[in-house]
């Protein structure tokens, strides 16, 4: 899992831009932004999953979760995806299905460290730390 300036799956090939950042400075303040909103995400979360070929042949249910450092919920996206079996694999080999996610946009209300967290079908696979900085 990695954030990025721009990302794009192709035919299961991830085409990335500016990957593995983890920091945004916010110079000044955004104007004409609500009070709550300190800065606003620009980028892109790209998650690649894989997947034994037992659990290929279904669907499967995701949540990208966001969290701020006291962990309060800021922001959640849900989905599903349904995992087919690549005929072309070698027996044994995993079954990989990227996430892109365009997080441009997304308001973040202070400076501080945040956490994007996946879960797929319920079980917690791993998260994606990132800090929020004023700049001077």
């Amino acid at each position: 899992m990695t954030l990025a300036n721009y990302a794009e799956d192709r035919d299961g090939l991830l085409n990335m831009i500016g990957a593995g950042w983890d920091t945004i400075t916010v110079q000044a303040p955004i104007e004409g932004a609500p009070d709550e909103v300190f800065a606003v995400m620009q980028g892109t979360l790209v998650v690649r999953l894989l997947f034994h070929q037992t659990e290929t042949g279904q669907e499967h249910r995701f949540a990208i979760t966001t969290i701020d450092e006291d962990g309060a919920e800021i922001g959640k996206i849900e989905g599903g995806m349904r995992v087919e079996r690549n005929k072309g694999l070698p027996p044994g080999w995993d079954q990989n299905v990227n996430i892109v996610v365009a997080l441009t946009g997304f308001p973040l209300p202070r400076p501080g460290r945040y956490t994007i967290n996946v879960q797929v079908d319920g079980q917690f696979l791993g998260d994606r730390p990132f800090r929020v900085l004023k700049g001077y």
